[in-house]
């Protein structure tokens, strides 16, 4: 997932400091943002950025920078918008910047960058709407979507029928689900069923601590070790990926899950750190997270996510960050297959 376009190539050094993925990116420098777009990064981003490295080995890397197409305005997808947005001009879009390469703050830099935040910025291009990043928690975003506090989430949300409970998904991306561990496999861990009496991380509100938690979700490894006639994994959630990256580095936990692409962007990035094991489990669609109310704003979003589809602006930003892999070819409204 690492071929890389329209990016710089830098040296990063890359050593087992605690703070996992993000502290990885410390050879992209500050994010290029599209004209116009704006990020509001307050005390909640500020406290997910990542440490400096310290110590270990190095690790040369080809890091992508973020991609601005500089798309023009589509009238007739902005017709579509509903009046608040057409009156405003702004959209202000929630996203948790811990999850590179989706979203993630560079190292030394507020300004949140990654594969979802160029989509999110070339929605707000073709629709003719200024973008306003705010970085927020995951597993508050939704909650608050539905409080006004922010318009859409687009946060690598997998679509699934509980969440549209909620709220309505646009979808953008497909990812399945790995299984992270250290260097070297010391636990010969290789699938779901040697995790059980383990102790095994994920990013709270994520479908993976969902997985490790409980027995009656699909892909659960509770009902796995149950089948198999073994203890369930101790399972430990975290704030942030970071978080969960760091507790991996220090030993508090075994193993962790996290989607395909944050995986293996981390193993890339830590060198000799992190390792994968087994395949990708359960693929599913990324959605933009979007209030039910206005009901405009959801054909609206699916529309423009179809254009840069069809006119090749979304392959060119998959590309750039190394993950045409995950591509669609048809943007769904509610598409969740579990």
């Amino acid at each position: 997932m690492h071929l890389i376009r329209k990016s710089r190539v830098r040296t990063a050094l890359l050593g087992a400091a605690a703070a996992g993925v993000l502290l990885a990116t410390a050879a992209c420098g500050a994010s290029t943002t599209a004209p116009g777009s704006t990020t509001s990064a307050g005390s909640s981003a500020a406290a997910s950025g990542s440490a400096a490295p310290s110590g270990g080995g190095d690790a040369t890397v080809t890091e992508p920078t973020s991609l601005n197409l500089n798309l023009a305005k589509v009238d007739s997808l902005a017709a579509a918008l509903p009046d608040k947005f057409k009156q405003s001009g702004t959209i202000i879009v929630a996203s948790d910047p811990t999850y590179a390469p989706n979203e993630f703050l560079p190292e030394g830099s507020d300004t949140p960058t990654g594969m979802g935040i160029d989509l999110a910025n070339a929605l707000g291009q073709v629709l003719g709407l200024k973008v306003t990043i705010e970085p927020a928690s995951f597993d508050g975003i939704i909650a608050g979507l539905n409080a006004g506090r922010y318009d859409i989430g687009m946060s690598s949300f997998t679509d699934t029928k509980e969440r549209e409970q909620s709220v309505n998904f646009v979808t953008y991306f497909t990812a399945g689900t790995s299984i992270m561990v250290p260097a070297g496999n010391p636990k010969n861990i290789q699938g779901p069923t040697d995790l059980c009496g383990l102790p095994v991380g994920a990013q709270n509100g994520t479908t993976q601590l969902a997985q490790l938690t409980d027995a009656s979700v699909d892909g659960s490894v509770v009902k796995a070790c149950q089948d198999a006639g073994k203890e369930p994994p101790v399972a430990q959630g975290f704030p942030k990926q970071t978080d969960v990256n760091a507790a991996l580095v220090a030993g508090r936990i075994d193993a962790y899950m996290a989607d395909s692409p944050v995986v293996d962007y981390a193993v890339k990035v830590t060198g000799d750190k992190f390792e994968k094991v087994g395949g990708d489990a359960g693929a599913a669609p990324y959605g933009i997270a979007v209030p039910k109310e206005p009901a405009e704003l959801t054909p609206a979003l699916q529309a423009a996510m179809q254009h840069l589809i069809d006119t090749g602006a979304y392959t060119k930003i998959l590309d750039n960050w190394g993950l045409t892999g995950g591509a669609i070819t048809t943007s769904q409204i509610n598409g969740a297959i579990y």
